[in-house]
């Protein structure tokens, strides 16, 4: 895991200061350890922002920040093909995360499917 917490990474992870703008998803539980929100913010048919709030384990934080990382920039159907297995392969971690990494792709197609967030409230 080392360089997981390069800045490149880091700037993916969290809500984004103003919520105008972005589309929103949740899943997973606390009870169950790991709940992911996602933030995307659209522009035309490309990924202007991706991040994501991790409340699990340092593996699943560590995914969903190089996960917003990849899919900066990228187009939207890029996001859409996105799976939970998929991510973990390509971090190869834990069976355990692997687990997690559902939750982070349920957290980005929810966002993915939201209407966008009008004026500063969720």
């Amino acid at each position: 895991m080392q360089g997981w917490l390069d800045d490149q990474y880091q700037a993916h992870l969290g809500a984004p200061t103003s919520p105008a703008g972005y589309r929103h998803g949740r899943a997973g539980r606390l009870e169950d350890d790991c709940r992911v929100d996602c933030w995307v913010r659209l522009d035309n048919e490309c990924l202007k922002a991706v991040c994501f709030e991790v409340f699990g384990s340092l593996e699943a934080v560590r995914m969903a920040g190089w996960l917003g990382h990849q899919l900066t920039g990228a187009p939207i159907a890029r996001a859409e093909a996105v799976t939970g297995r998929w991510l973990a392969e390509s971090l190869a971690v834990s069976a355990v995360a692997k687990t997690q990494a559902l939750v982070i792709e349920d957290a980005l197609r929810s966002a993915l499917a939201a209407e966008e967030v009008k004026g500063g409230g969720c």
